[in-house]
């Protein structure tokens, strides 16, 4: 009892820290969760509808699959980002029209809903190139970054 007498302000000073402490941690713990689901409140509403199959990512790819060496298709929300490596002979123009044979794999209402990005790049250093290609959904055509 003696020991709590002489030491009160320290156990104190303790008992604040570690209340601070604990405080601290939630705080973080729930503005710097690692978490992985995305909330997208309801900008997805009518999703499942229109949802992205393998088949149509398979289209995609059949596509532009003459023409190019890879493409990757990847689906975040209401935004299709394909990942296409040209060939290396491959022009500006050329591939400005590789970006709107993505299209022909979706289903017209597929093309309303979803906004779709087209990044085109060579293997080989170019000067026209990487170029970005994007469609909002209430769009028709593509717009691209600046030629360079």
């Amino acid at each position: 009892m003696n020991f709590f007498k002489r030491n009160k302000g320290i156990i104190i000073a303790v008992i604040v820290f570690l209340v601070v402490l604990v405080f601290a941690f939630q705080v973080i713990n729930i503005f710097l969760s690692n978490d992985e689901k995305v909330l997208y409140g309801n900008r997805l509403d009518g999703k499942a509808d229109v949802a992205l199959t393998k088949s149509n990512i398979n289209k995609i790819k059949e596509a532009v699959a003459s023409e190019t060496k890879n493409c990757k298709v990847d689906e975040q929300g209401r935004i299709i980002n394909v990942i296409i490596t040209v060939n290396d002979d491959a022009t500006l123009d050329s591939a400005k029209n590789i970006a709107t044979k993505v299209l022909d794999g979706l289903k017209p209402d597929q093309k309303k809903y979803y906004d779709i990005q087209v990044f085109l790049k060579k293997d080989v250093e170019a000067q026209d190139f990487p170029i970005i290609g994007y469609k909002h959904h209430t769009k028709d055509n593509y717009t691209f970054t600046k030629d360079r």
